[in-house]
């Protein structure tokens, strides 16, 4: 399309807006813009204004945007600064240092003329704030590299304590090729495209596009490209087939939602690839095994059997059936009397290596065996799975507070109406509600523990145990829903945000986490896919609002 016609309404929208805040979007008598310039496989291209005048702000980058109107360009993007503060180097950055990382959500001027000035998208997406004790928080290499790339300093940049910054915000406008998007303006919701509220629609296309990329890092052999650190491109080498089994599982669910036959097909390629290279068996067990640390994993096993079970159901067929009874008699092996599990065994010995690892292996091998319990209807699943569940509420692991412990406690109140076993799974989640709502990580799992909790709570209602809830906030687990649904947007990958990183095609319509150097990880997509795809059943059937207020 045509960038013209698009700009010339974009004007409009910016006086519109603007023009009544003249106050807080000129320093020194001057406004102050950015355009960005979208490409497919590079980083953007910055350019700064500065004008004595909005019309003549404007029209500059009007002209600026048309002569950058290439085969190459595929989206553009208008900043205007507002709400500048001056500020002494020395003074800001005892601020910065101590802020998380990549959590600085301004933009910075170097000078007071803004030809160097720097958008908060263009400082996180190229690491240029290292947070830390003491020292300069200003990544200086990191910073004239950039500088020098962006054509907006051809020299080594000094600074000095006694320096001074200013520093802004921005109102931006984003162009992806179709559609205009108004960005947010609130600090942790910055520079992503508003979203009033998550309908079932906008869901489901989260749920899908988080869906294609894992079906697009799925190579021909049926492995995954593990992850990819953003800011630079650069992949992560190690692998993990516990998370490779995990990411898999929630392909399925994403292809259950959908019915993206890209999707089960990248998945089914992963589970072929699974058998093969990462499955051993031994007499009538079988276990997930992590080649590169020669060891079995209790969470691996859980994992695969999520997995398989999950496709056999969307499927209708009973082909792994054989192979998941002999994953379930290794959990089993690994479980004692009391319904503890030992967690990791030697690979190939199946000595005893670490009798506990971390809290997730016991609820993930609880899910699990309930899952299998679902199509192969052999008591000996329920009643381990019920042996656990038993010694999870003995030894109160509900003040671990996590989301596998909620999906078994949803799972197993399936088949056990026990109210101390509803109780566990209310206190699993309640007590820890006010923590998750003021959480500003996108932490993903948080999402998937309430959105299981809510679930069960549904089917108490309807099966009478309304007593129970009595001492819980209903209203307040939906809010904390409602409120994380819409917040985990800010660890997407829209258009908007990749372009600014070194390979926007790589990472679009992925997950991130923000505080790890923008790291998306196949495990860091997953748990973002099936929280989401929980949230969208609930919304569908009517049992949540879709209003709520960004977190500001």
């Amino acid at each position: 399309m045509p960038w013209r016609g698009v700009l010339d309404e974009l004007e409009n929208k910016i006086i519109d807006q603007l023009t009544e805040a003249e106050e807080h979007a000129t320093y020194n008598g001057k406004w102050h813009g950015f355009l960005t310039i979208g490409y497919k496989n590079k980083r953007a291209t910055v350019i700064n204004f500065s004008y004595l005048c909005l019309a003549n702000l404007i029209n500059e980058m009007k002209k600026s945007a048309l002569k950058n109107q290439t085969e190459e360009a595929i989206s553009f993007k208008m900043d205007i600064a507002v709400n500048y503060q001056l500020e002494n180097l020395g003074e800001w950055n005892r601020k910065a240092l101590k802020t998380k990382k990549n959590y600085y959500r301004r933009g910075i001027a170097l000078n007071e003329n803004f030809k160097i000035a720097l958008m908060e998208q263009e400082i996180n997406a190229n690491a240029i704030l290292l947070p830390g004790d003491e020292g300069l928080a200003i990544n200086v290499e990191n910073m004239n590299r950039y500088l020098i790339q962006a054509n907006k300093n051809q020299a080594q940049l000094n600074l000095t304590i006694d320096s001074s910054v200013v520093t802004f915000e921005t109102v931006g406008w984003f162009f992806d090729g179709k559609n205009i998007h108004e960005l947010e303006t609130a600090s942790l919701d910055h520079g992503r495209r508003k979203v009033e509220r998550l309908t079932p629609e906008i869901t489901a296309t989260l749920v899908e596009n988080a869906g294609e990329y894992l079906a697009h890092q799925v190579n021909a052999t049926g492995e995954f490209n593990y992850g990819w650190f953003a800011c630079f491109d650069k992949k992560i080498k190690h692998y993990n087939s516990l998370r490779h089994a995990s990411t898999t599982y929630s392909m399925l669910e994403a292809y259950e939602l959908t019915g993206n036959k890209a999707i089960l097909e990248a998945a089914t390629k992963a589970l072929t690839y699974l058998e093969k290279h990462f499955i051993y068996e031994k007499d009538d067990r079988a276990f997930l095994i992590e080649p590169e640390l020669r060891e079995v994993k209790l969470g691996g096993s859980a994992a695969t059997l999520l997995a398989l079970t999950k496709y056999m159901h969307i499927t209708g067929t009973k082909t792994y059936l054989p192979l998941c009874r002999k994953i379930a008699n290794a959990i089993l092996s690994l479980q004692d009397e009391d319904g503890k599990f030992t967690h990791v065994l030697e690979y190939p010995s199946l000595e005893v290596k670490d009798i506990f690892r971390i809290i997730y292996y016991d609820g993930e091998a609880v899910f699990g065996l309930l899952r299998l319990y679902e199509i192969d209807r052999d008591s000996k699943w329920l009643d381990a799975a019920t042996k656990s569940f038993n010694h999870f509420i003995k030894d109160k692991y509900w003040q671990n507070h996590d989301h596998w412990l909620s999906y078994c406690a949803n799972e197993i109140t399936k088949y056990i109406k026990d109210e101390a076993y509803y109780e566990f799974g209310l206190q699993n989640a309640f007590d820890n509600l006010p923590f998750i709502y003021e959480r500003e990580t996108t932490f993903p799992t948080f999402l998937e523990l309430t959105v299981a909790t809510k679930e069960m709570t549904l089917r108490m209602e309807a099966e009478g145990h309304q007593a129970l809830l009595t001492s819980y906030s209903l209203e307040n687990l939906e809010k904390t829903i409602t409120k994380r649904a819409l917040y985990q947007l800010n660890g997407y990958f829209y258009p908007e945000l990749a372009m600014y990183y070194k390979n926007p095609a790589r990472i679009e319509g992925s997950f991130f986490i923000r505080h790890q150097s923008f790291r998306v990880r196949i495990d860091d997509v997953e748990h973002n896919i099936s929280g989401y795809v929980r949230y969208y059943q609930l919304l569908k059937q009517g049992k949540l609002s879709t209003e709520a207020e960004s977190v500001r």
